[in-house]
């Protein structure tokens, strides 16, 4: 009887000891299945977050670049006298100064208004002359206004290309040592010329430019071609 009650204690302590096991097994394989769902999940989570790549804006320019902006510039420059006219006949080059007005029509366009004063020296080698034109004392100024019309290209950028072309009135003067003065060949010209503006600060550019002119006066052709260089401002909005 005491064999037969031992044998059962044994076998029911055995059996309470294999379930335990397979508890703690089963408990620890069932934490490791949440530890994982809950990693796969955390990755999951960390990918909706992240925002979707965006491009960078370009930085916008300071400066205007709309209807309306009107600026004010300089130049200073060296010209020539060509063509058939007694100008281009006593007169060869010279230094001169200008100043520019520009209206915005469009962001790529704009109405300038041009007014310039253009010396030219004698030309070298010509005989003693006692006429009107005589080259030993005497100079010759040229005094334009203008009124244009300027396309620019790229003016988002800090160096903007441009063209231009218009007309104009030339008031040709020969002026003496004796402060005797004629003027001569006076009438309407065209002009045609490219140019360069590049942005130092937002309201201040350098501005170079070529020019050419084609001037009829008195029933004669004078050519005058420059080369100017100056500065050009944007004013406050």
């Amino acid at each position: 009887m005491n064999v037969r009650l031992a044998g059962i204690v044994v076998i029911c302590a055995a059996a309470a000891l294999g379930g335990s096991g397979a508890r703690t097994a089963g408990a620890a394989s069932l934490g490791r299945g949440f530890s994982g769902a809950n990693a796969l999940s955390g990755a999951e989570t960390m990918m909706r977050r992240q925002p979707a790549p965006v491009n960078p804006r370009a930085t916008p320019p300071l400066r205007r670049l709309r209807k309306g902006t009107i600026s004010l510039g300089a130049q200073i420059g060296y010209g020539f006298v060509r063509g058939s006219s007694e100008l281009n006949d006593h007169f060869d080059g010279g230094v001169g100064y200008g100043f520019r007005f520009r209206y915005a029509l469009t962001s790529r366009t704009a109405l300038g208004f041009s007014f310039e004063s253009q010396r030219y020296s004698p030309r070298a080698g010509l005989p003693p002359d006692t006429g009107p034109f005589a080259a030993v004392d005497s100079e010759l100024v040229v005094t334009t206004v203008a009124s244009e019309m300027v396309v620019f290209f790229h003016r988002e950028r800090d160096t903007t290309p441009y063209l231009l072309g218009g007309l104009g009135y030339a008031s040709p003067n020969v002026t003496y040592g004796s402060k005797e003065s004629r003027r001569i060949d006076e009438g309407p010209f065209l002009v045609v010329g490219a140019g360069l503006e590049r942005f130092v600060r937002p309201r201040v550019a350098l501005d170079f430019s070529v020019r050419g002119y084609a001037e009829v006066g008195n029933s004669e052709l004078s050519l005058f071609s420059q080369i100017v260089a100056g500065i050009h401002l944007y004013p406050g909005d």
